[in-house]
């Protein structure tokens, strides 16, 4: 019994023994590196959008007869057979072409997988993947000057700009592109089409705000890219929206006093002046086609107000006035009558007593306009006047003090005596002296020139 387990720890030993040196072999001999592999079937590129095309290329392990298929994300497959007379050789296709190669369309959003198959076994495999996705951003400019802008008033041309680019590969879509189509949406919803622009390369919309356009506030447009594939983007404009306002009326003022007929830059108490303005619709680089034109009252239903005051004019209140930091008041307000010509508009101011004015401040003559558009376009400007002491042409009156014309003759001769005898009295004797000798030369010159010559 004894010589029996002896026996069996012997033979324990011996493989424990066996096992230490078959891990101590393992641990010295150098790894045996692996080759990588050949990849039998590659489809470039891998990423596509819908209606491009990808290149199937196969490397074939040995000779023999082989096909190359292609099996949409339906499930339909198309296939392409092929022999190989050697191992190595390859065979390429493409796929996407409806008339050549695989003779099928990437027509499908999905994983398009590719296998290389031999008597009804797959051999190698691969795969593409295809998407419909339009990567879309915009800028605004306006018209003429073609400016980045946030927003414009009325009369200004706006051209919405769309870049338009394949989600896959970031190429541009043009007006190349088959089937292309780029809508968006106007301020009031409606949806308009944007065109290619050669100078720029871009699609561009275009909205033009006509003088009584009515959609005015914040715009944030939308647009919906197609093209005859099936690839598409929805796209919202996501930075600050674009704000739209009224127009501000452009004014110019004249006072011309009504009896000299001249124009004035002062007033005084009692006179009589004419107030002409003109007003008419701004200009810009590009304005929208019939937006500049005078204001008047058949077409554009203006009104315009000349409103006489003094000291601050409070642009929220439309008035004169409005706090003891900011004094004013309102002295006339006048109704101011359309010419019929020209954006000139007319009212009288006559005979008012005027206040008298704080320091610091001055009258002035504020016109406001609208026209009927909603909601309206508006036009302000403040003419400041100076306190005149009296109407143009009238005659003033200044006390002087006078003095009889005897006693002012006495009194300027007595003067002038005086200063010539303070004159000569500061003369001094050496000045006599030198006086006299001159004129001893000058005799003596005198003399000499005019001797008889022998």
């Amino acid at each position: 019994m004894i010589t029996e387990r002896l026996r069996l720890a012997k033979i324990g030993r011996a493989g424990l023994i066996a096992l230490l040196l078959v891990s101590m072999v393992a641990l010295v001999a150098p790894l045996t590196t692996a080759s990588a592999q050949t990849q039998i079937v590659t489809a470039e590129p891998g990423y596509v959008n819908l209606g491009m095309t990808t290149t199937v290329t196969a490397t074939v392990p040995a000779a023999g007869s082989y096909t190359l298929v292609v099996e949409k994300p339906s499930g339909s497959e198309s296939s392409v057979p092929f022999t190989s007379t050697a191992a190595g050789q390859t065979q390429t296709d493409v796929f996407g072409n409806a008339t050549a190669g695989f003779g099928a369309v990437v027509d499908q959003v999905g994983t398009y997988n590719v296998f290389v198959t031999q008597g009804g076994q797959t051999v190698g495999s691969s795969s593409f993947y295809s998407t419909n996705k339009l990567i879309v951003s915009m800028d605004m400019v306006n018209g003429g000057a073609c400016t980045y802008i946030g927003g414009a008033a009325r009369g200004v041309k706006m051209f919405p700009r769309f870049y338009i680019n394949y989600a896959s590969n970031g190429a541009a879509l043009t007006n190349n592109t088959k089937g292309i189509s780029v809508n968006f949406t106007l301020p009031d919803k409606t949806i308009a089409q944007a065109n290619w622009d050669g100078g720029a390369g871009l699609y561009v919309g275009k909205l033009q705000l006509t003088w009584n356009y009515t959609t005015v506030g914040i715009w944030s447009p939308t647009a919906t890219i197609r093209d005859a594939y099936g690839n598409m983007a929805n796209y919202t404009y996501t930075g600050a929206p674009f704000s739209l306002t009224p127009a501000t009326l452009a004014t110019s003022v004249q006072l011309i006093d009504n009896k000299t007929d001249l124009p004035v830059a002062a007033i005084a108490s009692g006179e009589a002046v004419t107030i002409r303005a003109t007003i008419t619709y701004p200009t810009n680089a590009e304005p929208v086609p019939g937006f500049v034109a005078p204001l008047d009252t058949a077409a554009r239903g203006g009104t315009a107000t000349a409103i006489i005051g003094w000291g601050y004019w409070n642009a929220t209140a439309q008035t004169f006035g409005g706090s003891a930091k900011n004094p004013g008041g309102v002295i006339a307000t006048v109704p101011l009558t359309y010419t019929g010509a020209n954006g000139t508009w007319t009212g009288q101011f006559a005979g008012a007593t005027l206040p008298a004015l704080p320091a610091g401040t001055t009258y002035a003559v504020a016109i406001t306009s609208t026209d009927k558009a909603s909601p309206p376009n508006a036009g302000l400007q403040v003419v400041a006047l100076a306190a005149a002491s009296a109407p143009p042409g009238v005659a003033t009156t200044t006390t002087v003090t006078s003095t009889s014309i005897s006693s002012a003759v006495s009194t300027t001769v007595s003067m002038v005596t005086s200063t010539l005898s303070q004159v000569v009295e500061s003369i001094p004797t050496i000045a006599y002296a030198g006086m006299a000798i001159i004129l001893i030369l000058g005799l003596i010159i005198g003399m000499l020139v005019r001797m008889p010559r022998k």
